[in-house]
């Protein structure tokens, strides 16, 4: 009898520190880092690749290309432009809405010149 009643105060704690450590993960804002080296971003191209963001997360980034171009960062989720540039560099930063945010040169009809991407924001580990 003794086993058991500690096999279940085991059990208990375990599943305590596993659902600590899970809700740590998944609300506690951490600084991230992201870069993205060739962004582009292609118009019939169904795939939003970026940043997962949760409401309310600010995003700074800077961009450069070799040549001039023209850059965007697009919500993915909101379907619209949130930054626009052109030239060789920039920075900017925004709020976020929530949801996926793609970066990169507008390349509407194939090959361009891509963009060198970097940034930060905060936000949880595991985004929900």
């Amino acid at each position: 009898m003794w086993w058991s009643k500690r096999r279940v105060r085991l059990a208990a704690v375990a599943g305590a520190i596993t659902v600590t450590a899970l809700l740590l993960l998944t609300l506690l804002p951490v600084p991230q880092r992201f870069s993205f080296h060739g962004a582009a971003i292609y118009d019939p191209d169904p795939n939003c690749l970026g940043i997962d963001t949760t409401s309310g997360t600010t995003v700074q980034f800077s961009w450069s290309a070799v040549s001039p171009i023209d850059f965007f960062v697009v919500s993915c989720s909101g379907s619209q432009e949130i930054y626009e540039g052109n030239g060789t560099q920039g920075s900017g930063a925004f709020v976020s809405s929530g949801g996926l945010y793609e970066f990169g040169a507008s390349c509407p009809e194939g090959p361009c010149v891509p963009a060198d991407v970097s940034g930060s924001f905060t936000g949880p580990l595991l985004p929900l």
